[in-house]
């Protein structure tokens, strides 16, 4: 699902309401939102990219992924949706972090876009 707009129009609000009928539908457990600034990830009760990555915006420290990494698959064993906000600020090199990290939870080949 995408949802382009321009700032003021909402976007959040529909993010709320989109959560609402998650929770309402006892699959709250399914969904998951990421944003690239704190700001844009407390406006949607969500977590920044970075620190679900586990690094420091700008560290260059990534994430240690391990096979069998039971943390990592227990976080995303039931997500099927990924929720993120203000994706035209989010970079390739971000894109690509958090796709192989999905992938390696997910245990799928990198080539499926995150993780199926």
């Amino acid at each position: 699902m995408c949802i382009p707009g321009c700032g003021g129009t909402g976007k959040p609000q529909l993010i709320r309401a989109v959560t609402e009928y998650f929770v309402s539908t006892n699959r709250i457990q399914k969904m998951r939102k990421l944003a690239p600034t704190g700001i844009a990830a407390a406006e949607i009760g969500g977590m920044t990219i970075h620190s679900f990555l586990g690094e420091q915006r700008n560290s260059g420290k990534a994430r240690t992924i391990k096979p069998g990494d039971l943390k990592l698959e227990k976080e995303w064993t039931l997500v099927e949706y990924l929720l993120i906000d203000e994706m035209s600020m989010v970079g390739l090199t971000l894109l690509g972090k958090l796709n192989r990290i999905l992938c390696a939870a997910k245990h799928v080949d990198p080539q499926i876009p995150f993780g199926g």
